[in-house]
């Protein structure tokens, strides 16, 4: 039990310094809109949560999780048939309602049959598009070379 309670006392100033780096922003956003300024959202349409493609691109995410968490990017699952769906283990995601999941389809243009990796910027701009999963490299370069990164990266205590 004292085991438990000093890792816990050592995990908590960890915590408190990743939300303290983003002040001000909603730790679950119900929106898009809500994470600009805050996330740069990884959007993921499938058709399903079993779609070889899905489970590639999740491994890939859960298996570089804190390179996600370095530059601020949520994994955000757009699942036309989201049976069988769990949550990653590690990488960080956010879930929308269906009703701002069917927005976010369409503003996209994504046929619910259709296989497409966005990423967005803080700025809410889309900065990739791909049919295909990508490699957390190549999400790591892009992210690298915007703006606000390279700020974050100049901040004393940044990601």
């Amino acid at each position: 039990m004292r085991f438990c309670l000093v890792s816990l006392l050592l995990i908590l100033p960890l915590g408190a310094a990743r939300a303290q780096a983003h002040a001000g922003c909603p730790e679950h956003p119900h929106s898009l809109a809500a994470m600009q300024g805050c996330y740069r959202p990884l959007l993921v349409f499938s058709p399903s949560a079993t779609d070889p493609r899905w489970l590639q691109q999740e491994r890939l995410l859960d298996h570089d999780a804190d390179d996600m968490m370095d530059r601020d990017v949520v994994l955000l699952p757009v699942l036309t048939n989201a049976r069988g769906y769990k949550p990653p283990l590690d990488a960080p995601s956010i879930t929308l309602p269906p009703q701002e999941l069917a927005m976010v389809r369409k503003r996209f243009g994504v046929a619910a049959s259709r296989f497409v990796v966005v990423l967005l910027g803080e700025d809410g701009s889309a900065k990739l598009r791909e049919s295909k999963p990508v490699s957390t490299d190549t999400l790591n370069g892009l992210i690298d070379t915007m703006p606000t990164r390279r700020q974050e990266m100049q901040q004393p205590h940044s990601n």
